[in-house]
């Protein structure tokens, strides 16, 4: 559940208790609450902008599929997704579970180092499972960044005479860059590396058992040696230069930032967010060529394991604190129209989720009725979509049990066992009785859960456009006094 105050990168003050009753104020009492916060064009203008009509005439469709009688699955990603998985980062631990096949190398092999043997083998191999799963889920994301990049390549190159658009382009390309290098580097290599060096050394440490025969002994001490624990020390330095590039890149956008002297509150979070980018390139980095070094010393060497044990911890920390507070989900722009993309100024854009996550995380949602109305399913609905939240919230539908069942009512597509959901269904939906109320709660729900982590993935995404854009500009296209303004 995404409460106020889960994600520190936000930022966000407790909301003070006028601001929990706009809901309940007219509409110009209710912009003249968020009066602290800069003013925000989009916030004013959106509920009768024509790109957001266009958006809900050509309406996004997402497609589930039946699973059992009454389940339903996501069958095709649309988004980018911050899929990486928690149990990756136990992926160095494999190349512990050959410690008792390097310790107790002896022939014949104890009863207790063959049980220890045994142990570690098979956790070696499972490693290589969830190894080959997040390869699975990063080449989705990677698949939908290339279509995207090529999209963007092509809608650059058409719109090259328009600075604005241009450079709103070349911020998207930039950014995808470094989305790509860290869905290749420290996904796809690492499940690659590091899987194979799991089953390797599992497969070694499992032949160990057995090493009263010459050869098997042989084998074992080989692929549960160097050459296993090699593919770790091989993946330690494909990831120190990636991360070597990380710190510099951020660091060059954060000095970048402060010489544009934008708001303080802008500055704070670009600053933030650059920061804990460095932090974790350098943690990584360093950790995964110490991890990579130490596992090479503990095939011959029992102390390798006790430079193995920080690291391995140290790890499981990077894992936990990119998922948490450095990756993030959000809309691919695929192959559509240039109007339906909403490419808007990047701080615009910026301050709108800024002001959406501060009105969603209150006790009650405060933002103002002409964005969206709390009691009418209708006006959430139409929020929903034109934020591009519909593919997380019909998955949300088809995970609840009571949305669930009235999924059930949609009838089949072409295929069988396949439902598409678009606003228009879902309307149609919510205007029989007995569903209008459940799927209200529920909309409600949504939003003030997975709506702020939506938007919070918003900011983080647009905070690393935002200073791209800035970097590039200073370098490459514009000169720093323009930049100074735009920002201001």
């Amino acid at each position: 559940m995404a409460l106020h105050g889960d994600s520190s990168d936000t930022l966000i003050t407790t909301p003070s208790p006028a601001q929990l009753k706009l809901s309940q104020m007219d509409s110009e009492l209710e912009l003249s609450v968020i009066e602290s916060a800069p003013p925000i064009p989009r916030i004013l203008r959106e509920a009768s902008d024509i790109t957001w009509q266009e958006s809900l005439e050509t309406q996004d469709t997402v497609t589930l599929r039946r699973r059992g009688r009454d389940r339903f699955k996501l069958l095709h990603q649309q988004q980018f997704r911050n899929s990486l998985l928690a149990g990756v980062g136990y992926l160095e631990l494999a190349n512990a579970g050959d410690f008792a096949a390097n310790v107790w190398n002896d022939i014949p092999v104890p009863t207790f180092a063959a049980v220890l043997m045994g142990i570690g083998g098979t956790l070696a191999l499972g490693m290589a499972f969830v190894a080959f799963q997040d390869f699975r889920l990063s080449w989705r994301n990677v698949r939908l960044l290339q279509d995207e990049k090529e999209h963007l390549l092509r809608l650059r190159q058409y719109h090259a005479k328009n600075p604005e658009l241009a450079r709103l382009l070349d911020s998207r390309l930039g950014v995808g860059v470094r989305e790509i290098g860290t869905e290749v580097v420290d996904r796809i290599f690492m499940d690659i590396l590091l899987g194979g060096g799991s089953v390797l050394v599992g497969v070694g440490t499992l032949m160990a058992i057995g090493g009263a025969d010459p050869h098997v002994f042989k084998a074992s001490n080989l692929l549960s040696g160097y050459i296993g624990n090699g593919l770790a020390a091989a993946f330690g330095l494909f990831n120190a230069v990636w991360s070597w590039f990380l710190i510099q890149r951020f660091r060059k956008h954060d000095t970048a930032v402060r010489r544009s002297e934008p708001s303080d509150d802008i500055h704070r979070r670009l600053h933030t967010r650059f920061r804990r980018f460095q932090w974790h390139a350098l943690i990584n980095g360093v950790i995964g060529l110490v991890a990579g070094a130490a596992s090479m010393v503990t095939a011959t060497r029992w102390w390798g394991y006790v430079v193995l044990i920080p690291c391995i911890i140290s790890l499981i920390f990077c894992n936990y604190f990119w998922r948490k507070k450095l990756g993030y989900d959000r809309p691919v722009l695929g192959h559509v129209s240039l109007a339906r993309m909403q490419l808007m100024p990047l701080v615009e854009d910026l301050e709108y989720a800024i002001i959406v996550q501060r009105g969603l995380s209150g006790q009650e949602i405060s933002l103002p009725q002409t964005i969206l109305q709390p009691e009418s399913f209708e006006s959430m609905l139409q929020f929903i979509v034109r934020n591009r939240m519909l593919e997380i919230y019909a998955v949300s539908l088809a995970q609840d049990k009571k949305t669930r069942s009235i999924l059930l009512e949609i009838p089949a597509s072409t295929e069988p066992d396949q439902i598409k959901i678009t606003h228009d269904i879902l309307l149609r939906l919510s205007s029989r009785h007995k569903h209008t109320q459940i799927l209200l709660d529920h909309a409600k729900r949504f939003l003030r859960t997975e709506g702020v982590l939506i938007f919070t993935h918003r900011e983080r995404h647009l905070l690393e456009l935002l200073g791209y854009a800035v970097w590039h500009d200073q370098t490459v296209t514009a000169p720093t006094q323009e930049i100074s303004i735009e920002m201001k």
